[in-house]
């Protein structure tokens, strides 16, 4: 093997620790399929770099590595010098993709991970001509998509209240914002975090709005349906998609809620100067749905739901993102073990807990 740590000052952008390959290639070892005992020749994506720290023999360092069916936590197991482990880890950022030689697959708390020890391993940053994006983000298909789209624009159209029906027009009438609302992610994990998954979450919140609005009569649809549409477009600018889902420095400082609230005070303002009527109330009301839709404050939600309008859209985005969140915990479960039952990490209760992976019929 070549010297995986020769270094050149002069090109401190670039990562020459591996020799690199030539054309772009398909990944052939996914993260769902690999057991311990495996040998890891493969690509993957940053998601998550954790700083080196000293151990016994010398210095380390983890990163969560991820492609379109999943994540792995990875150590590399670096040597006395801490410097030459350093510049390795500065080499890559989150979002890039890397390329692993001969790490090994182990289990650790119960989890497989990947393990690099430098005497025999490596891994580079790759140039984007190497890979396809398409192995590293989960994405729904072209065609659920456009059906998922078709019934966003057929709401908007339901809706009798011209004033909000004027405002999702102006933000629809938009290719770009299109383009971005049928693609962005709506979570870096958890729910669904994958490309088309803020769409398939706000048409989710839309179906079930609309069941609560024909249970409970004297509830204003139109605010409801058009505050569904509209409740997690902050997060187009929240989230930013290469080889993985990261944050943007926007979404890190401000967060989508407050985003979306203002991205929607600036598109009634642009109507109004294009002497459109627009109700202060009802821009009032449908800023509290909004500012209040994820229900708490511990939650991230600036304000406690305060109309039913707001409380229907809290409790139908709670509802759909917990539902979505524990299909995608039984759906990893059952990539681990063939058993009925698994011992599972469940995130909102912060502990492992055993789950149901069987089919209930």
């Amino acid at each position: 093997m070549s010297d995986l740590y020769k270094y050149d000052d002069k090109k401190k952008d670039e990562q020459t620790m591996i020799e690199t390959d030539t054309g772009k290639r398909k990944k052939e070892q996914y993260i769902e399929n690999l057991r311990e005992g495996d040998v890891v020749n493969e690509l993957f994506a940053v998601k998550i770099k954790n700083p080196p720290r000293p151990y016994k023999k010398g210095t380390w360092f983890s990163i969560i590595a991820t492609d379109k069916t999943g994540e792995i936590d990875v150590k590399f197991w670096g040597g006395e010098n801490k410097d030459r482990v350093k510049r390795l880890y500065d080499s890559f950022k989150t979002g890039d993709v890397i390329q692993i030689r001969l790490g090994h697959v182990e289990i650790w708390e119960d989890k497989p991970q990947i393990s690099i020890s430098e005497s025999t391993g490596g891994l580079r940053r790759c140039n984007p001509n190497e890979y396809y994006i398409s192995d590293f983000i989960s994405s729904l298909e072209k065609e659920e998509i456009k059906e998922l789209f078709d019934v966003v624009k057929k709401e908007i159209k339901n809706i009798k209240n011209e004033q909000l029906k004027d405002l999702l027009n102006l933000f629809f009438s938009d290719n770009d914002f299109v383009k971005e609302f049928m693609s962005s992610p709506s979570a870096m994990t958890h729910h669904h975090n994958y490309v088309g998954g803020n769409l398939q979450h706000s048409v989710g919140v839309i179906r079930l709005c609309k069941k609560i609005c024909e249970m409970y009569p004297g509830i204003n649809k139109d605010l409801v349906v058009a505050g569904a549409i509209l409740h997690d477009i902050g997060k187009l600018k929240e989230y930013k998609t290469t080889a993985a889902i990261d944050k943007t420095d926007q979404g890190n400082f401000i967060g989508h809620i407050v985003i979306g609230d203002r991205w929607i005070r600036e598109k009634i303002a642009e109507l109004r100067k294009k002497g459109k009527n627009f109700d202060k109330e009802l821009e009032t009301h449908l800023s509290h749905i909004i500012l209040s839709h994820h229900g708490k404050y511990e939650f991230g939600s600036p304000r406690l739901p305060k109309t039913i309008e707001a409380c229907v859209i809290h409790q139908a985005d709670n509802t759909d993102a917990q539902v979505k969140n524990f299909i995608q915990i039984i759906e990893e479960g059952r990539k681990s073990t063939d058993e009925e039952w698994g011992f599972i990490w469940d995130s909102n209760a912060g502990m492992k807990r055993p789950l149901y992976l069987g089919d209930n019929y």
